[in-house]
């Protein structure tokens, strides 16, 4: 106490110890922090839905797209995924690092064969949603986008283990019966 004293002659012990004029910027120091934290959180969450719901629609529209405008035809599918694959920017302005992977198929024998375009093979849950939804005989259209996203605030993110975020949209879709 005698270093108070020595530093601040003119104030007395007592008003030092009740003095209350740094309290609201502590208070506001503690709390803000957790509010912040729980902003950032929120905006991820936000963002992760919202990456979810444009890469399932994206997939939805693009496989309905290229089965109505080709009907199964390989040679206009593969016009029509290139198509696609250069528009990809625009069509999908916010996901523009995701990779597309765009398949024309027939199935024939119970088994998908005749794979034309980006992918040489569908993804198990494809191609059981290909095996269960078309004939034989019937042609089908299947897309694939996978997204990895990274969150806003990397260093909070990293501290619980949130670093990146890998999204995925698969559609089969069917282009011609038999």
């Amino acid at each position: 106490m005698k270093l108070i004293t020595r530093l601040f002659p003119r104030a007395k012990q007592r008003d030092l110890v009740s003095d209350q004029s740094g309290v609201a910027a502590i208070e506001f120091a503690l709390i803000s922090t957790g509010m912040f934290a729980l902003l950032s959180g929120a905006v991820d969450v936000t963002q992760a839905i919202t990456i979810q719901r444009d890469l399932n629609r994206f997939t939805v529209e693009v496989a309905q797209a290229i089965a109505a405008s080709c009907k199964g035809t390989s040679g206009c599918a593969i016009s029509a995924m290139e198509a696609v694959r250069l528009r990809q920017a625009t069509i999908a302005p916010k996901l523009a690092t995701m990779q597309v992977g765009m398949a024309n198929f027939e199935k024939r024998n119970n088994r998908v064969e005749d794979i034309v375009g980006t992918m040489t093979y569908l993804p198990t849950d494809m191609n059981t949603t290909a095996m269960a939804t078309m004939a034989n005989g019937d042609r089908g259209v299947a897309v694939l986008a996978t997204y990895t996203h990274q969150p806003i605030i990397l260093g909070l993110a990293d501290d619980w283990g949130f670093m990146t975020k890998n999204f995925r949209a698969a559609r089969v879709v069917l282009a011609s019966r038999s």
